[in-house]
C-alpha cells in the first residue's frame, strides 16, 4: 500500500516527525514540550531552531541518564521538568540558569545535589521526591526564595539547620524518609504545611507551636512519644494544645527548680 493511501509511518519516523514538530512550536511559542518521547538524549536537531528565548522546558518521562548540557544554554528559561528520567547526576553547567524559578528533579537516581542546584538566586519551587537523596547540604540557605520544598521518599536521615533561614519557606514536605529528629530551627519558618509523615521521629520539638502560619501538619507513621500518637492523629490543634500544655510545664517545673530552697547554713 502506497503511503498515502493510509499506510502507517515506521514508529521511529513517526516520533522524529513529532520531535520536530515539538521544536518547531517551541521555536514559535518559547515552551518546549519533549515529554515522553523517550529520548536518550536532547535531539540533534535542536541546532536547527532558533530555541534561545525559550522559557519553559519539560523532558520528563524521558530516558536521559544525565543533564543534557544543551538544556542549559538556554539562559531565559524559567521552569524545567525533568520528572522521571534515570539521571545520577547533574551537570555544574545547570547554574547557568539563573533565571530558573521550578525545577523539577522527582523520579530519578540522584544521591546528592550538586552546588549548581543552590546557584539558581531566583527558585521558588524546587521538588526532588522520589530519589536516592541521603542529606542535604547546607549551602541549601542561599536559596533565599524558595517557597515549596518537596524531598519527600528519599533516604533522608537528618536535616541541616540551615534550613531555618529559607525565609520565603511554605511548604515543606519530608514525607517517607529516615529521619529520626527534627531540627528546631524549623520553627523559624513562614510554613503553612508541614509533612513528616513515615518517618522515624519520635519527639515534635517544642518550639514548633510557634509555627504560627501552619495550616496542615501531617506526623502519621512515626513513633510518637512527645505528642503521644493518639494526640497527632486528632490534627493541628491537638498537636498545638498539647505543645503549649508541655511548654508551660517545663516553664513552671524550672521556674521551681530555681526557686526552691538550696538548704540552711550551718553554723
Amino acid at each position: 500500500m502506497a503511503a498515502g493511501d493510509g499506510a502507517q509511518l515506521p514508529a521511529t519516523v513517526a516520533a522524529s516527525r513529532s520531535v520536530e514538530k515539538a521544536l518547531e512550536e517551541a521555536a514559535a511559542s518559547g515552551a518546549l514540550n519533549l515529554s515522553n518521547r523517550k529520548l536518550k538524549e536532547f535531539p540533534r536537531s535542536a541546532k536547527n531552531y532558533d530555541l534561545s528565548d525559550i522559557t519553559h522546558a519539560d523532558l520528563s518521562k524521558n530516558r536521559l541518564c544525565e543533564l543534557p548540557e544543551e538544556l542549559c544554554q538556554f539562559i531565559s528559561l524559567e521552569t524545567l521538568s525533568l520528572y522521571h528520567n534515570g539521571m545520577r547526576s547533574l551537570s555544574s553547567s545547570l547554574g547557568n540558569l539563573q533565571a530558573l524559578t521550578y525545577l523539577s528533579l522527582s523520579r530519578n537516581l540522584l544521591s546528592s545535589l550538586p552546588p549548581s542546584v543552590f546557584q539558581l538566586p531566583l527558585l521558588r519551587v524546587l521538588i526532588v521526591s522520589n530519589n536516592k537523596l541521603s542529606s542535604l547540604p547546607a549551602s541549601i540557605s542561599s536559596l533565599t526564595h524558595l517557597r515549596q520544598l518537596d524531598v519527600s521518599c528519599n533516604e533522608l536521615q537528618c536535616l541541616p539547620a540551615e534550613l531555618g533561614q529559607l525565609e520565603c519557606l511554605r511548604d515543606l514536605n519530608l514525607r517517607r524518609n529516615q529521619l529520626t529528629t527534627l531540627p528546631e530551627e524549623i520553627s523559624e519558618l513562614p510554613l503553612v504545611r508541614l509533612d513528616v509523615s513515615c518517618n522515624r521521629i519520635s519527639h515534635v520539638p517544642l518550639c514548633f507551636r510557634h509555627l504560627r502560619h501552619l495550616q496542615s501538619i501531617s506526623l502519621d507513621n512515626n513513633p510518637l512519644q512527645m505528642p503521644p500518637a493518639q494526640i497527632c492523629s486528632k490534627g493541628k490543634y491537638h498537636i498545638f494544645k498539647y505543645l503549649n500544655m508541655e511548654a508551660c510545664k517545663r516553664s513552671q517545673e524550672e521556674l521551681e527548680r530555681h526557686l526552691r530552697p538550696t538548704g540552711f547554713n550551718s553554723w
